[in-house]
């Protein structure tokens, strides 16, 4: 199963060897709407001094107005972003605890079943180790008798002749 890349997926690690602009990019990223309110009261300055050098201090008032309420929307945003991006991180995390705890149940049952395995192959090397020298007992117990009756052949004979 293949996952979507996502701008949350660079670590803290990381974020510390990344240069300046790769991390400006990276938190851009992680919150949209805080570059875009920068640049919003970044203008709403630019066009109310503008309006200020011009003479225009009614239209300047206006943007000093946009300004401040672009301000109160970037900080909301940023606010805002900085919950939502905790919480996903310690959903992560969550999850992440959950994974590691499912693969440590894993990682028990196949050493179970391996140490399992091992009594088994103990067990059998014992019956099969057990059974060779019952064979070998037998073996010696034929080879007896078989040397009894041909010393009773023997006598058989021995005394037939």
């Amino acid at each position: 199963m293949s996952r979507m890349p996502s701008s949350f997926d660079v670590k803290d690690a990381d974020l510390t060897e990344m240069p300046f602009g790769e991390r400006i990019v990276y938190h851009c990223k992680q919150q949209p709407l805080v570059p875009v309110g920068c640049l919003l009261t970044t203008a709403a300055v630019v066009l109310a001094v503008k309006n200020v050098r011009s003479g225009n201090k009614a239209k300047a008032q206006i943007y000093f107005r946009w300004r401040v309420g672009f301000q109160a929307a970037t900080l909301v945003a940023l606010v805002a972003g900085s919950y939502l991006y905790g919480t996903s991180v310690k959903e992560k995390q969550a999850k992440e605890d959950q994974m590691r705890e499912k693969a440590k149940k894993r990682e028990q049952l196949w050493i179970q079943e391996l140490e399992r395995r091992d009594q088994e192959t103990k067990y059998r090397k014992k019956r099969a180790e057990m059974a060779r020298v019952r064979t070998k007992n037998d073996e010696e117990a034929v080879a007896r008798l078989q040397k009894e009756l041909k010393e009773l052949e023997f006598q058989i004979r021995g005394e037939t002749d």
